[in-house]
């Protein structure tokens, strides 16, 4: 996607079978502060950008392709200091009515279970947004003086170079006869 798009937003609720059979193709953003459950992952999201078209593809399912293009702070690992995290989401998902329509669906879709007219995006969007999520988010250059850092507690000058397993060996060395 380019930074060159439109500033629209993207409607919350849409009819995706109606989309499909129309082949419209949605660009724009997300309201950011409509999905609360991002929030409760403790992922601030600055803004996400979609690009996604409906259609009905050779085997007659109702697709949804495209991507999610999301700038997030997420909590680094080691230090507890919010990291920008961009994430990238490539979206390839089938409209089913059901969990047995989703059965029989060819392996390059995901399913997405609608069972009336009308569906909220921003839910579907949330949900790619948090299978997307990395596992582990630490910053890749040695992190700055923090909460995560034992040697910040230390005196200027004094670092803590003990090494956490000392006391074992000195366990194991006193058992020995």
């Amino acid at each position: 996607m380019s930074d060159g798009s439109s500033k629209s937003m993207l409607p919350r609720y849409i009819d995706p079978r109606r989309f499909c059979q129309q082949g419209v193709v949605l660009r724009g953003f997300a309201a950011t502060g409509e999905m609360p459950r991002l929030t409760e992952h403790n992922v601030i999201v600055e803004s996400v950008q979609a690009e996604l078209a409906f259609a009905i593809d050779e085997q007659r399912e109702r697709s949804v392709k495209g991507k999610l293009a999301v700038k997030t702070q997420l909590q680094c690992q080691r230090c507890l200091e919010l990291m920008p995290v961009d994430l990238d989401c490539d979206v390839s998902l089938a409209i089913v009515r059901d969990e047995e329509g989703s059965r029989n669906l060819p392996g390059i879709y995901d399913p997405w279970i609608v069972d009336g007219e009308e569906t909220d995006l921003y839910a579907l969007i949330e949900e790619e947004v948090l299978l997307n999520l990395p596992f582990v988010v630490y910053h890749e250059d040695p992190c700055g003086e923090s909460v995560g850092n034992p040697d910040a507690f230390a005196e200027e000058g004094e670092t803590n170079k003990q090494n956490p397993f000392q006391v074992l060996k000195q366990l194991k060395d006193k058992t020995k006869i």
